[in-house]
């Protein structure tokens, strides 16, 4: 007996689980058209994973009643919207609209801060310079004897040293391991005002103010200072149920723009949406682009 209705044609094409999000850079393999990111370009466990392709459309009707005569796309688009369980300065940059693989790691100068003071010091960060080889991280106490002499305390790793009872307003080096300075303190330009006394002690702190990203739990990513996104490449590949055939949506030039979401919960997992939108990367535009996408400016969907 034939049977009737939408009968399967073929159960390995049957779409069934998540695709696996990849991003890498877009400048560095525009000129490739086919899916060329590794696994472990992955940003890993996600919760949805949802392709939009959207056309606009204008229509030509005639007669009375109008019926309609033809059709034209007048525009089109395409995005990528996901929710990513790993949450990771990677990922929460990404969803930032940074390229996590362009940062670098910069050691940066927290407040300044008077815990005790005889007289009125006024005291900037700017006098604090930090060695990017051998600067590091942490709380620094500085405590004066006179008013010409401070010895500097890095909370977690000891005494850095002493000035060496010379002016307040002279260059000082410090150190962590007896040889190689870290931090140094430009004395006229740290103490703005104020004549420091013998029991003052500063407070200042060193933190990472931007990083590569590449550790899951460590570097900074800032707020309120938003700029126009960076361009990522994007490949979601989604592997079928047979474990063999793939469909992979490529966006060679991407922009990610999300408003970003972290619901934490008692009893379940946070879920952050993530969306790709996809960026023209045809050899018209006068920077970022390449000719291979001419006949694709947007990005193609590759079935293997």
């Amino acid at each position: 007996m034939s049977r009737s209705g939408p009968v399967t044609k073929d159960t390995s094409t049957v779409a069934l689980g998540l695709a696996q999000i990849r991003v890498g850079a877009s400048a560095a393999n525009i000129a490739t058209i086919a899916p060329v990111l590794a696994a472990s370009a992955s940003i890993g466990a996600l919760a949805s994973t949802k392709f939009t392709g959207t056309v606009d459309y204008w229509k030509l009707e005639s007669g009375f009643p109008m019926l309609e005569d033809y059709t034209i796309p007048i525009r089109e688009a395409a995005m990528l919207e996901c929710e990513f369980k790993e949450i990771t300065p990677y990922n929460l940059a990404l969803a930032r609209g940074i390229d996590p693989a362009t940062g670098t790691d910069t050691l940066t100068v927290g407040s300044v801060d008077v815990v005790t003071s005889t007289n009125t010091l006024v005291l900037a960060a700017a006098g604090i310079a930090i060695d990017a080889t051998y600067g590091q991280e942490g709380q620094y106490i500085i405590e004066f004897s006179s008013a010409t002499e401070y010895t500097v305390t890095h909370v977690a790793g000891g005494l850095m040293g002493d000035d060496s009872a010379v002016a307040i307003s002279a260059v000082e080096e410090f150190n962590h391991d007896g040889s190689n300075t870290a931090i140094t303190i430009t004395g006229a330009t740290f103490l703005t005002s104020g004549t420091p006394a013998d029991g003052d002690i500063i407070h200042f702190s060193i933190y990472t103010a931007s990083s590569t990203y590449a550790d899951s739990h460590s570097g900074s990513i800032n707020l309120g200072a938003l700029v126009a996104p960076d361009y990522v490449r994007m490949e979601a590949v989604y592997t079928y149920p047979n474990g063999t055939n793939t469909m992979t949506i490529v966006f060679p030039r991407a922009n990610c723009t999300t408003s970003v979401e972290i619901d934490l919960q008692a009893e379940d997992n946070a879920n952050v949406p993530l969306t790709f939108e996809a960026k023209r990367a045809d050899s018209d535009l006068s920077s970022g682009g390449n000719a291979v996408w001419d006949l694709s400016p947007i990005g193609r969907i590759v079935f293997a």
